[in-house]
């Protein structure tokens, strides 16, 4: 008995959705019929009680017929204001409403034209992976026959973005757009550094390595101009050039471990090393956007090149621990990246009626 009554309750709920979705789409039918029939002055009283009823809610494929309807028929009626104030009512409700100009009055056409209708900004999220590696500068040596080498390696990097579409005087098409981005971003290189303990009985060469990978956690806020070089409606490709400013949070950190030829290695050692907080980069990236839902897919490569210093040679031997425990010195050096990051914004809008430009 249970089931049966619980039966009856969906086929009620669905027949009463059903028959406000039916009723609101026979006020469209309705209402067309009369703005066919030229009956233009029935039109207000009609389509305001359809758009403001309560028991026939309209979807937003009928509101958007039901303001498209009144906005003809206020334009015909020669009344501008009320035209422009339905105009903007129906872009509100439809951000993404398009003209079509071989079908719609040239009337209509020349009012929508009149309104902001484009995206005003995008907002959205970043995740992505970078490869970084030091440009050393000045090397600097805690002890003599030392030489090091530096390899990239990975680091993740995640925050929020955002777009603002730019328009240059009369072109129709968006081609620049100012982009920018805050961003957690971990830096990670390796590190290999030898030095000569002399020479065995057998009159060949030992070494002392300490290998490790140090770590850096930043603050970033790239900033760049792209060029959207070809557009269409499904892809939209782009390259891209700016600067980034990056905050270092707390030191760089560098975890290495030591092995001597002919002897044991050392246990694993965690120290950290004084990086300046301020890091300047300029940046070149290539990228494509693709439309999805109510936003775009972003994919891009971005290359960063660092400008300013991370190490001095004022802090070379700062850390003890580093330079007597483990025969290492700060070279000075700078920082660039190699990223690949995906991300998805989502377009906001805020139609308005554009001043007129005599």
């Amino acid at each position: 008995m249970k089931k049966f009554y619980l039966i009856l309750i969906f086929v009620a709920l669905t027949w009463g959705a059903s028959a406000q979705t039916t009723s609101c789409a026979q006020s469209v039918r309705l209402a067309q019929s009369v703005y066919d029939q030229g009956r233009l002055h029935e039109l207000e009283d009609l389509i305001n009680k359809a758009l403001s009823s309560t028991s026939a809610a309209c979807g937003q494929a009928e509101h958007v017929s039901l303001l498209k309807l009144l906005t003809l028929t206020y334009i015909y009626l020669e009344e501008p204001g009320k035209a422009d104030e339905t105009m903007l009512k129906l872009l509100q409700t439809d951000n993404y409403f398009k003209i079509n100009e071989a079908v719609d009055p040239a009337e209509f056409v020349a009012l929508y034209r009149t309104f902001r209708t484009k995206e005003i900004y995008r907002i959205g999220a970043a995740l992505g992976v970078n490869a970084s590696q030091p440009n050393v500068v000045n090397t600097i040596s805690a002890v003599n026959d030392a030489s090091s080498k530096y390899k990239y390696a990975i680091g993740i990097q995640f925050g929020a973005s955002a777009d603002v579409p730019l328009r240059l005087g009369k072109i129709k098409h968006y081609k620049l757009t100012l982009h920018g981005e805050l961003l957690y971003t971990q830096h990670k290189f390796e590190l290999e550094q030898k030095v000569s303990r002399g020479l065995n009985a057998d009159n060949v060469e030992l070494f002392q390595t300490l290998q490790g990978v140090e770590s850096q956690n930043w603050l970033t806020m790239p900033i760049s101009l792209q060029y959207n070089y070809l557009q269409n409606e499904k892809l939209n490709p782009y390259v891209a050039g700016g600067f980034s400013v990056g905050y270092l949070m707390g030191n760089g950190t560098l975890r290495s471990e030591r092995f001597r030829d002919e002897a044991a290695a050392l246990p694993e050692t965690s120290f950290d090393l004084t990086r300046e907080k301020i890091n300047l980069s300029a940046l070149i990236a290539t990228g494509i956007k693709t439309k999805a839902g109510g936003g775009y897919v972003v994919l891009e490569v971005r290359y960063s090149h660092g400008l300013s210093r991370i190490s001095s040679s004022e802090t070379a031997f700062e850390n003890q621990q580093a330079t007597w425990g483990q025969y290492y010195a700060d070279p000075v050096f700078k920082l660039s990246s190699l990223a690949i990051q995906g991300s998805y914004i989502i377009n906001m809008f805020n139609p308005k009626k554009l001043r007129n430009r005599s």
